[in-house]
């Protein structure tokens, strides 16, 4: 029997009200693939990525993370201990440190060894937090702190990576750092979903595409051909 796949989104919708910003979403994706979200903003990418990750309750239609649902307790805790997650908006707790936050991960997932410092402190310095490893989120600038978002999320095990619009605040070394960390966790095996106004972020990466317009899908495939389809059909992406 074939395992279950990291991320597996049936017919989905969510409503606001009288608001459908999300309508009959599905999605597979299997290990070591990566889809990208494109659309404008209200598309509903934002909408999909936080049902998805068990933070929205779907109106309609089921998400599965490895075949539990996040939704659903308890099948929920062990869906949530598989994914990581990188909101739109760092989501940091002001009186820790930056060192503290990636800790802190760590052992709300069981990690320890005697070269788990190590790790921290190799995974803080390749995203050139090293040297602010004690400063916290206040004393930061907008890309830091979305970096120790991205820490935070990297440092733990998880078979499924959430992204939503990762290179927000991220300067272009900065992009191309986390281009080649995204690259990294799919050789090993992760699944990864990301949003993105940046089509040249999600080049090389992303295997494939899905543009959203006001909640529906207008297209999906390879990614070079839905993002090649959404320029020239003229979908407004940013």
């Amino acid at each position: 029997m074939n395992d279950p796949p990291p991320l597996e989104a049936r017919a989905v919708s969510r409503s606001f009200g009288q608001l459908r910003a999300l309508h009959d979403f599905s999605l597979t994706i299997a290990p070591g693939q990566c889809v990208a979200l494109i659309g404008a903003n209200g598309s509903g990418k934002s909408t999909a990525v936080r049902t998805l990750a068990g933070l929205l309750e779907p109106s309609e239609g089921e998400v599965r993370v490895e075949g539990d649902d996040p939704h659903r307790e308890p099948e929920a805790e062990r869906a949530r201990a598989r994914m990581a997650l990188v909101p739109d908006n760092p989501l940091l707790y002001g009186d820790l440190t930056v060192r503290e936050h990636v800790e802190l991960v760590t052992v709300a997932h069981g990690l320890a060894g005697s070269e788990l410092d190590g790790r921290i402190d190799a995974l803080l310095d390749r995203l050139g937090l090293g040297h602010r490893s004690d400063f916290r989120p206040p004393e930061l600038s907008r890309g830091m702190r979305q970096k120790t978002q991205l820490a935070c999320a990297l440092i733990r095990p998880a078979v499924l990576l959430l992204l939503d619009e990762p290179v927000v605040g991220l300067d272009p070394p900065s992009q191309a750092l986390l281009h080649a960390l995204l690259l990294e966790r799919k050789a090993a095996g992760c699944a990864v979903l990301l949003t993105t106004h940046q089509l040249g972020f999600a080049e090389g990466l992303a295997d494939r595409g899905i543009l959203l317009s006001e909640g529906e899908t207008i297209d999906a495939g390879s990614y070079r051909d839905v993002a090649d389809n959404a320029a020239e059909g003229g979908w407004e992406i940013a």
